[in-house]
C-alpha cells in the first residue's frame, strides 16, 4: 500500500530552504542578543529546523544526504534545549549546542529563583522532542529532563497528546529508575492508534503495530507548512520498530524518509571500532580494482587579491630584514598561509599542479625550520633550508609551535616524503610547546609513536575511544583515527576501506552548510598524509581514485 503526501504552500517551501545558512544563524544569534534564551526561542529554532528539513524532502524524500543529517541532529538538539529549560533552569546547569550554526549556551544555577510557568513545555512541543530524540537517537541523554519536564505539566486535563506523552514516559522510562509519571491512559479501553503502536512493539505484535501506524498516518493532513511533510510521531514509532525489531515500515510513503526511520543507516555488517556499517558493495568493489570517489565542484574559496597577499607574506616571514635577525614566530603564519594557497589551487585541478607542489614542498620546509628553532638551546641559532636558501632562526620556542601546527606540518612532510623535514619534527613531538589538552591529542600521539617507531597501540586505543565519545559533534571534523588504526595494524585491504570512509565522511562534512567555502574543503592533509605515507613505507596500493588523493603527490619520490 502507498500513502501520497498531502501538498504544501510551495511559497513557504521556497522560504524554508532560501538562505538558510545565514537565515538560521542571524535567528539564533538575534535570540541571544536579547536576553535568556528560553524555551520558546529554543522551540522557534528547533521549528526553523523543521521546516528547511520538510522543504528538503520535497526533492529529496530520503533524506539521505549529510545536509539533512546535521539539520535533523540540530532540530532535535533545540527541541530538547526547550524541554531542559523547562525542566532544570533555574535550579541546575544545562547547555545546549547547534553544530550547524556553531551556537551554543551554557546555563548556571540561579539561587533564590523559582521556576517560570510560562517557560514549561505543553504535551504536544513534548512529544515533538521526544520523536526527534527518538528519531536521532538521544533518547538517553536527554531523558531526565524528559522525565521531569513531563512531571511539571499540570494534570487537570487530559488530552490525546498528554497520553501519548504518558504512553511513552512507560514505554522508556518506567524501569529506568527516572522520575516517571502515573499513566492510566495506556489501559483504556480503546487506546489511540499512537498508545496501540506502543503496546504492539512491547508485545512484539507486528500486525496490530503496522495498524496503527498506518492509523496514525491517515489522520493527516498535517498542515501547509513544509515541516507538516514530516509528521514525528509516526516517524518516531516507524524508527523505533525498525531499531528493536527491525521491522520495516508495511507502507509505502514519503511520509516516513527511509534515512529517518533508519538512523541514516548504511546496509552492512559493522566491523570497525567506530561502528560505521561497511557497504558490502564497497568492499567488492575495492577487491575488483580501485574505487572512483568524486570530489564536488568546488569555487574557489579567495581573490585572487587575497592569494597575492598570502604570497607576500610567506616571502616577508622568511627574508631577512636588513640588520634584523628572522623571526621563527612568523613561521606559524606562513605555513597558515601555504596551506590556503594549497586549498585555492587544489580545489581547482583534480592533480596536483607544478603550483600545488610548491605549497607542498615550501609548506614542509616551513613546518620543519619552526620546530628546528624549537629544538635549538636558547641562545643559539638553528639552520634551515627553505625554498633553495639556507637561513638561520633564533632559538624560539613559542605557543603557536603546539599540537595543531604540529600536526599540520607533519603532513606536509609525510606528503613531500621528506625525511630532513620530518626528523625535527620526531624530537620535537606534539606538545613541545604546549600541552595538548583537545579531542585530537590521542591521535596525535598515536601518530608521532607509530613515525618514531615507539609501540603506538596504548594511544591508537585511546584514540579510537575519544573518537567514538565526539564522532556525534558535527561542528568539527575528527582525524582519521580509524585510518591510522589500520596502518598500524597493517592491513591493507582495511586500510583502503577506512580511507574510503574517511573520504567520504570528509566530502560529507564539507557538503553542510556553508563549509564548502571552507579553505579544508578540497583536501584533507591529514588523510593525504597517512594514504601517502603507507603507499611509499608500506608499498600499499591506495586503491580510491580521487581528487582528494592527488596522483603526483602519492607518487612523488623522496624529496630528501
Amino acid at each position: 500500500m502507498r500513502i501520497e503526501r498531502h501538498q504544501v504552500d510551495e511559497a513557504k517551501v521556497e522560504k524554508a530552504r532560501e538562505d538558510f545558512v545565514n537565515r538560521i544563524g542571524r535567528q539564533v544569534h538575534s535570540y541571544s542578543r536579547a536576553g535568556l534564551m528560553a524555551t520558546m526561542e529554543w522551540q522557534l529554532i528547533a521549528d526553523s529546523f523543521l521546516d528547511y528539513l520538510g522543504a528538503l524532502s520535497t526533492s529529496r524524500p530520503d533524506l539521505h544526504f549529510p545536509e539533512a543529517k546535521a539539520v535533523l541532529k540540530d532540530a532535535t538538539e533545540a527541541a530538547c534545549g526547550a524541554v531542559s529549560f523547562a525542566a532544570y533552569y533555574p535550579h541546575d546547569g544545562f547547555g545546549v549546542f547547534l553544530d550547524y550554526p556553531n551556537f551554543g549556551m551554557s546555563y548556571h544555577r540561579e539561587d533564590g529563583l523559582e521556576r517560570d510557568p510560562f517557560h514549561r513545555v505543553g504535551p504536544r512541543e513534548w512529544l515533538d522532542a521526544f520523536c526527534l530524540a527518538i528519531i536521532s537517537d538521544r533518547v538517553s541523554p536527554h531523558g531526565e529532563a524528559f522525565c521531569w519536564a513531563r512531571q511539571l505539566m499540570p494534570d487537570d486535563r487530559v488530552t490525546p497528546a498528554l497520553e501519548l506523552v504518558d504512553g511513552f514516559v512507560a514505554h522508556f522510562f518506567e524501569e529506568a529508575g527516572l522520575p516517571a509519571s502515573a499513566s492510566a491512559s495506556a489501559s483504556a479501553d480503546e487506546p489511540q492508534p499512537g498508545l496501540r503502536a506502543l503496546r504492539a512493539l512491547t508485545d512484539q505484535d507486528r500486525e496490530a503495530f503496522d495498524a496503527a501506524l498506518l492509523a496514525l498516518l491517515r489522520e493527516g493532513p498535517h498542515g501547509t507548512r513544509p515541516a507538516g511533510l514530516l509528521p514525528l510521531v509516526p516517524i518516531a514509532l516507524a524508527a523505533l520498530a525498525h531499531r528493536t525489531h527491525g521491522w520495516a515500515p508495511a507502507v509505502e510513503t514519503d511520509y516516513l524518509p527511509h534515512a529517518l526511520v533508519t538512523g541514516f543507516e548504511t546496509p552492512g555488517p559493522r566491523v570497525d571500532g567506530l561502528g560505521r556499517g561497511r557497504r558490502p558493495d564497497a568492499v567488492a568493489r575495492l577487491a575488483a580494482g580501485p574505487v572512483d570517489l568524486e570530489r564536488p565542484v568546488l569555487d574557489p574559496p579567495f581573490s585572487p587579491e587575497s592569494e597575492a597577499r598570502f604570497e607576500r607574506r610567506t616571502l616577508e616571514a622568511v627574508t631577512p630584514k636588513e640588520g634584523e635577525p628572522l623571526d621563527a614566530r612568523e613561521l606559524s603564519g606562513a605555513l597558515r598561509y601555504q596551506s590556503w594557497l594549497l586549498a585555492a589551487r587544489a580545489s581547482q585541478s583534480a592533480d596536483a599542479t607544478d603550483a600545488v607542489l610548491a605549497h607542498v614542498r615550501l609548506g614542509s620546509q616551513l613546518g620543519a625550520a619552526a620546530f628546528r628553532a624549537a629544538l635549538a638551546e636558547p641562545g643559539t641559532e638553528a639552520e634551515a633550508s627553505i625554498d633553495g636558501r639556507v637561513l638561520r632562526f633564533p632559538a624560539c620556542r613559542d605557543r603557536d609551535f603546539g599540537p595543531a601546527f604540529w600536526q599540520t606540518a607533519l603532513c606536509y612532510a609525510l606528503i613531500t616524503n621528506s625525511s630532513e623535514d620530518l626528523e625535527p619534527l620526531l624530537l620535537a613531538g606534539p606538545a613541545i610547546a604546549a600541552e595538548d589538552r583537545s579531542p585530537f591529542a590521542a591521535y596525535r600521539t598515536a601518530l608521532h609513536d607509530h613515525l618514531r617507531g615507539a609501540d603506538p597501540l596504548p594511544a591508537t586505543e585511546r584514540a579510537l575511544k575519544e573518537a567514538e565519545r565526539t564522532r556525534d559533534q558535527n561542528a568539527f571534523l575528527p582525524p582519521p583515527v580509524v585510518l591510522l588504526s589500520q596502518l598500524v595494524e597493517g592491513d591493507e585491504t582495511s586500510f583502503n576501506l577506512a580511507l574510503l570512509d574517511a573520504l567520504e565522511a570528509h566530502r560529507d562534512h564539507h557538503s553542510v552548510a556553508d563549509r564548502a567555502d571552507e579553505p579544508g574543503a578540497a583536501l584533507s592533509l591529514d588523510v593525504l598524509a597517512l594514504a601517502c605515507h603507507a603507499h611509499r613505507s608500506r608499498g600499499w596500493s591506495v586503491q580510491v581514485r580521487s581528487p582528494y588523493l592527488p596522483p603526483r603527490l602519492l607518487g612523488a619520490p623522496a624529496s630528501a
